[in-house]
């Protein structure tokens, strides 16, 4: 049987596969979760602010408590680098569903702050776009509020990707490190004891 190296373990091709299929279950489950969440979120106007504000202050929460657990997860993985690989894919999934409610709650609350109005599809469409700075054209912030929704995204866009994919790397770096040293103390032992 055919061994690789991964992250200081030999592991077969078929547990590599296994790894691989297990990582991909548990993100797009992840994922699903995520959007099954966000279809929760009210498509219809209410006539009060303190339930849009109520959502958004929930949905911060949660994405702060979502984080600290996917650190947590990478921490205490067997595989922290492909487990980090996850937790950036579903930190980022949630970070674009946060901006996704507060563009579907705009667009109920007035159906006019966008060139169309959002469903939570859509929503989560356009939150992808302004981070890609794609622009196609078909969703625009039409209102002022609209406008600075996308404002904020676009300002911390920016910090989101450097901050998330460093912190997440980190996370896995510092959890394979202990394994490295081990690493090196058994193969410099191993070379003391032939000599």
């Amino acid at each position: 049987m055919t061994t690789v190296h991964i992250e200081g373990m030999d592991v077969t091709r078929g547990q590599v596969v296994g790894l691989l299929a297990t990582s991909v279950v548990r993100t797009v489950a992840g994922m699903a979760i995520i959007f099954l969440v966000l279809s929760l979120v009210p498509q219809r106007p209410d006539a009060s602010v303190i339930l849009p504000i109520l959502l958004v202050v929930a949905g911060v929460a949660a994405y702060g408590w979502f984080f600290a657990h996917q650190l947590n997860k990478v921490t205490h993985a067997h595989h922290p680098e492909i487990r980090s690989i996850e937790a950036l894919v579903l930190v980022a999934t949630m970070f674009f569903a946060v901006f996704a409610a507060v563009y579907v709650m705009i667009s109920s609350q007035s159906p006019d702050s966008f060139t169309e109005p959002l469903g939570h599809f859509t929503a989560y469409y356009f939150a992808l776009t302004v981070l890609a700075t794609v622009g196609f054209g078909d969703i625009a912030p039409i209102s002022d509020g609209a406008r600075l929704a996308c404002t904020v995204q676009m300002a911390i866009d920016i910090a989101f990707i450097g901050a998330t994919v460093k912190i997440l790397g980190g996370t896995a770096n510092r959890a394979l490190r202990p394994r490295a040293l081990r690493e090196r103390e058994t193969s410099g032992a191993e070379g003391e004891a032939a000599t």
